[in-house]
């Protein structure tokens, strides 16, 4: 029977490990390699150990670390021990004389990890010398040995390599209860106690390590027989290894099998799982690829598979493992596994939302809600969205002033603030958008449907309206609960398509109020973000090659300034609600810039001057006890609030604003709203932080798809040193750094192209044309 495959492999460890017993010998050395750190022998002659016995590195043996720590005796080829090692170390190396002299037999540990076999040989200069640290053992017998005949002595050595033997000779020396040395054992074993005798000996105790436990692991070791019970256990233990490598061996058939295959024929994840005999290797395999913080143990199978493939033993190496043999895709989203989201929600969550759809909970806000259903309510969002927070309505009253109205989702209408599906919005602090899916905040059944406003039906709702003054301040305005009737659900292209044709007077009345507003934000100083922004669409995600679409959202599309003036009026009219009320919530300010930023308008007008006013405004903080100025929107005051369904921030300022409009105390706290937003806005920087990787990552991949040298204009949006600067590709909204060969300046237009796009490493190299 082999036992090859349970001994470990041979260490390459700079410290030296006893191989019958594993312990380690003497210290390691490092740092200064003048210091006594071990003990150094002559040079050797050395000669590789039969393969079928360890892996056997090349002869060459060299050895970069000296240690002057050995007295060599002028005129003599005798090399005795300094006084100066330790104690230990000169018990390690204790022989009868003390010393060690030319021609003596060792095994000794190569730099490569490899064993050898070699006779020591007279000084040839301090580079040659072998730290002792190296030493195995030294074989009895073996003095006088000359080096030619070491290859004889292997071959010997290999013909008594019979385990058989050795469990004869348990017996015996177990019966006699006494320590044996090498030559003693060779003695019992073979009848003698020459070099090869001894050698074969101590070969077959590393090999097979059941019957003696090394006592002394000098240098001239010294063996006990182990128990019978010891013996059984090793034994046992040796068996469940061999079964484990077996399993091993298995799995990575499988897996370069696997690896063989072309995409279409490659096993599925449902394959592997449901093979529980690979479920360690690929849990294992998993964890190194997603870099979580197991230990080392829950590393190690993923490790060894990825040694047996000859790849990176690290997160990379196993990514790619684990896509070739189709567990993961081609275009896995690592960094969604990575975060370990909930992507389902908890069973109590789905027990929850059952119960709110069979029995409708009471709305405590049913005798104030206002009739509103009259009015033409426009929700106005990207094209087929899930979550529908808010619809808006306007009309031009006798004086010729506007009226608008906000109306946005009720979720505390169906949410109280004890419910799990309340908790659990916390927890998740935001929906996450991807290109590929969405990662509600709410479930599906309340979040996509029961709460949002979804076109021709009746839903209850919180309506903020304001008559706007001549100059777009706002004159007087109203927060109530309402019943309305979602009347037209368009995405920003058709709405903007209707304003240019001018075809419907209510979407028309509200573009007017809005680009009043607009104008009159912007006499207070207000920031419009009009950076392009790319919306990606991807189908087909699990295919090798997915459909992908990017269109660019323009900020300053009369749709987009519609919508985003409506929404900030909205913000500024609860944060006025709010301080004349006195009602705590996440108030959101910014104090104006000290300096005005006039190397910024000397850019022309687009994204490189919105990018440069952008990177001097002061940061945003949040007051929970009274509304303050918020210079970049132009605004004394500003709550977010027209999200409710996907923002758990504006839930929040919901139960807030909804207890104030019954005349109760608002159920949360200052200090609560502050310590509850710490985890949220965490949440939601890590949400924005995935979001822009993920678009990333699928514009990388749509570039590398491209022609080469097709053309993209781009513009420079600002130089981080005297060549490289930071641009956006116009038609795609991507900001990436790139070095320009002539002389630009920030908001100049360039044409570049693709020199390399790797979607995986997030990198994309352009070239100036």
């Amino acid at each position: 029977m082999g036992f090859l495959s349970v001994i470990p492999r041979i260490s390459t460890s700079r410290a030296l490990y006893h191989r019958g017993t594993g312990k380690r010998i003497v210290h390691t050395f490092s740092g200064n390699p003048h210091r006594s750190h071990g003990l150094l022998l002559p040079p050797v002659t050395s000669f590789n150990v039969m393969p079928s016995l360890y892996f056997i590195s090349e002869h060459c043996f060299s050895f970069r670390r000296f240690l002057s720590v050995v007295d060599h005796e002028p005129g003599s080829n005798v090399f005795r021990l300094s006084a100066a090692c330790s104690m230990a170390a000169t018990h390690v190396v204790r022989r009868r004389n003390g010393l060690l002299q030319t021609g003596v037999l060792v095994e000794f540990k190569r730099n490569s990890g490899g064993i050898g076999l070699g006779v020591t040989q007279s000084r040839e200069g301090r580079r040659s010398w072998i730290v002792l640290d190296q030493v195995n053992v030294i074989i009895p017998g073996g003095e006088n040995f000359k080096p030619e005949d070491v290859s004889e002595l292997l071959r010997q050595v290999e013909l008594l390599q019979d385990q058989t033997r050795l469990e004869i000779a348990w017996e015996k020396v177990l019966s006699c209860g006494k320590l044996v040395d090498l030559e003693e054992l060779a003695l019992v074993l073979y009848g003698s106690t020459a070099a090869d005798k001894c050698y074969g000996a101590y070969r077959l105790l590393t090999t097979c390590p059941f019957y003696f436990e090394c006592k002394d692991d000098s240098f001239s070791p010294l063996y006990g027989p182990r128990t019978v019970e010891q013996v059984r256990q090793l034994r046992l233990h040796a068996l469940g290894e061999e079964v484990a490598h077996k399993k091993f061996l298995d799995f990575l058939a499988v897996v370069k099998t696997a690896m063989g295959l072309s995409f279409d024929q490659k096993p599925n994840r449902g394959f592997w799982e449901s093979r529980s005999e690979f479920t360690v290797y690929l849990e294992s395999l998993k964890i190194v690829a997603l870099e979580t913080s197991a230990s080392m143990e829950k590393k190690k199978s993923g490790m060894q598979v990825l040694d047996a493939l000859g790849l990176g033993k690290n997160s990379a190496g196993a990514i790619d493992v684990m896509i070739q043999i189709g567990y993961f895709g081609v275009h896995e989203n690592f960094d969604l596994l990575k975060l370990d989201l909930p992507t389902c929600f908890p069973e109590q969550v789905i027990e929850a939302v059952g119960i709110i759809k069979s029995q409708s909970p009471q709305d405590l806000d049913e005798d104030n809600r206002v009739d509103l259903t009259s009015l033409k309510v426009f929700s106005i969002d990207t094209e087929n969205p899930k979550e529908i927070d808010d619809g808006i309505s306007a009309i031009k009253l006798p004086d010729g002033r506007f009226k608008v109205w906000i109306h946005v989702a009720d979720p505390t209408r169906w949410v109280s603030r004890d419910c799990v599906i309340r908790k659990e919005a916390h927890h998740r602090g935001t929906s996450i958008y991807l290109p590929t899916m969405t990662i509600p905040m709410f479930p599906v059944e309340l979040g996509w449907h029961l709460m949002s406003l979804r076109q021709g039906e009746y839903h209850p709702a919180v309506s903020i309206s304001a008559i706007l003054s001549e100059d777009g301040s706002i004159a007087e305005s109203f927060v109530e609960n309402s019943m309305i009737c979602a009347t037209c659900n368009l995405s920003y292209e058709a709405a903007a398509e209707l304003l240019a044709r001018n075809e419907d007077f209510e979407l028309s009345t509200l573009h007017e109020a809005a680009l009043l507003r607009s104008k009159w934000r912007n006499s207070n100083g207000a920031l419009n973000d009009y950076m392009p922004k790319p919306s990606v669409c991807v189908e087909g995600e699990e295919t090798m090659d997915p459909k992908i679409t990017i269109k660019l959202q323009d900020a300053s599309s009369p749709s987009f300034v519609l919508v985003s003036e409506m929404m900030i009026l909205c913000g500024e009219i609860i944060a006025k609600y709010g301080g004349e009320q006195g009602v705590p919530l996440p108030y959101r300010c910014q104090t104006p810039n000290v300096k005005e930023n006039k190397d910024a308008f000397s850019i022309p007008e687009g994204p490189a001057r919105i990018a440069a006013l952008l990177h001097t405004t002061a940061q945003v903080d949040v007051n929970y006890l009274k509304p303050s100025q918020h210079a970049a929107l132009g605004l004394p005051g500003y709550v977010q609030f027209t999200s409710p369904i996907r923002r758990y921030t504006d839930l929040l300022a919901h139960f807030q604003v909804k207890a104030a409009l019954r005349g109760e105390k608002p159920p949360f706290s200052p200090d609560y709203l502050e310590g509850s937003l710490v985890s949220v806005n965490e949440a939601c920087r890590t949400a924005r932080k995935l979001q822009n990787n993920t678009e990333r990552y699928w514009i990388l991949e749509y570039l590398r798809r491209q022609p080469p040298h097709r053309a993209y204009q781009a513009c420079v949006l600002r130089f981080v040193n005297n060549t490289t600067a930071m641009v956006i590709i116009s038609e795609l909204g991507l900001k990436n750094l790139m070095v320009l060969r002539s002389k630009r300046k920030p908001g100049e237009q360039l044409y570049v192209e693709v020199v390399e796009s790797h979607p995986r490493k997030s990198y994309l190299q352009l070239r100036e044309l």
